[in-house]
């Protein structure tokens, strides 16, 4: 399965050791970016934002790491549209408080994770057609 991961920068440690985990079970991440190296020479900004709009169409669900920055709201509107599955995850559940959250993380095409990598791993586990199938559910 494709996903594309919306995150701010200050989680790049955080992110390039989820795209590993993930890569490792099979995942495919749509916006590699986040593996460019730290030279500023690799930035990638000409035609980024055609990149990441087809990212997002490509990927078979949305992964969003708060603190995600302040285009994951846009990121996130667009998966919405194209009907995608989205999974907003935090380590900290305090990224959920009433006043930080966005009201569209409540909708029924949102699932929202907090915790260690590991928990979210497994929950993104869940997504492979194999598993959904048997669960009959996005989320576990």
């Amino acid at each position: 399965m494709k996903y594309y991961i919306a995150s701010d920068e200050k989680n790049k440690k955080q992110v390039r050791s989820l795209i590993k985990k993930l890569t490792s079970k099979g995942f495919t991440c749509v916006n590699d970016w986040n593996l460019i190296a730290d030279d500023e020479d690799n930035q990638m900004t000409e035609g980024i934002e055609d990149y990441e709009k087809k990212g997002i169409e490509e990927a078979d669900f949305m992964l969003i790491f708060l603190t995600a920055g302040k285009g994951n709201l846009s990121e996130l509107g667009y998966a919405l549209s194209l009907n995608k599955k989205i999974v907003v995850y935090s380590p900290e559940k305090d990224n959920y408080h009433i006043n930080k959250k966005s009201i569209f993380h409540n909708l029924p095409e949102v699932t929202i994770c907090s915790g260690t990598l590991y928990k979210l791993v497994k929950l993104i586990h869940t997504l492979a057609p194999e598993e959904s199938e048997k669960n009959g559910s996005f989320a576990p």
